[in-house]
């Protein structure tokens, strides 16, 4: 009976240990790593990258072993939602990051208004039309399509982000403000634009639980001010169009904060890279 007595006996330890990290700010880290690598690599599996046998490398957070970011790049697939936005039939793989998790209050440093990761995410697009020989991003002559451009990161920041967080009416303004220059990014030429944004703050106030709590957390109540605050964010978008496989890459960052983006676009951007499995 000695094996019954520590079988009962280490089984209430491991219910105890399983309740209280559940009420630990540990938890939400933990569930987002977990349900996010699984949910991503779904979504891998669903993209025509997949298909295509193409592979976009980002490094996340844990490459750097500091508190920038969330460990791994997401992969997410909205080719049938973003076909319906724009009125033509495209496919789509988004892949985002964004802030570390606070160990204090378990979320994201997103919500933290006293954090360089505010409101800060980056990450690619890889967008090819289904029915057409038409470039997304370059109009006819192989110019900048400038909506087109800024319709890609309006829909996702106002369809994907703000909406999945409660925020369904969000006040967004993307503006092309330079493109002066090209950068070698994996050998590849792309096209750097800069932009200005007037966008709402990711903090606000809990009010139910929303599925994107699953990656983010929740938002932590200590912060003060009304939900979803008016700021001012700079973005920085890259492109270039792969002409063998009609397909345009982008890259982005979305953050209020300069310095932030200077040092995501080094450490993340600029090693980023595009292969053909074979």
């Amino acid at each position: 009976m000695i094996w019954k007595k520590r079988w009962i006996k280490n089984t209430i330890y491991c219910t105890l240990f399983v309740l209280l990290f559940a009420q630990s700010s540990l938890y939400p880290i933990a569930k987002s790593v977990v349900v996010m690598s699984v949910y991503s690599k779904m979504h891998e599996r669903d993209s025509f990258l997949h298909e295509e046998k193409i592979d976009i490398q980002m490094k996340g957070g844990a490459a750097t072993f500091q508190k920038d970011y969330f460990p791994f790049v997401i992969t997410f697939d909205p080719s049938a939602s973003f076909s319906r936005y724009i009125g033509a039939p495209v496919d789509l793989t988004i892949l985002y990051n964004f802030g570390a998790f606070d160990m204090l209050y378990g979320a994201s440093t997103l919500y933290d208004k006293n954090s360089s990761y505010y409101s800060t995410f980056y990450g690619a697009y890889a967008v090819r039309y289904k029915d057409s020989q038409d470039i997304y991003g370059l109009t006819q002559e192989g110019e900048p399509d400038i909506e087109a451009i800024t319709k890609i990161t309006d829909f996702d920041l106002k369809h994907l982000v703000y909406n999945s967080i409660g925020n369904k009416t969000p006040q967004l303004d993307y503006r092309i403000t330079k493109q002066e220059r090209t950068m070698d990014i994996d050998g590849r030429e792309f096209i750097v634009f800069d932009a200005q944004l007037d966008m709402e703050g990711m903090w606000h106030q809990y009010e139910e639980d929303y599925m994107a709590y699953i990656q983010y957390g929740k938002p932590p109540q200590n912060a003060q001010g009304e939900s979803f605050e008016s700021l001012k964010g700079y973005g920085r978008i890259y492109l270039h169009y792969d002409q063998e496989e009609r397909i345009s890459y982008f890259f982005y960052i979305i953050t209020p904060d300069e310095q932030t983006l200077a040092s995501t676009e080094k450490e993340f951007i600029q090693t980023a890279k595009i292969t053909k499995k074979h």
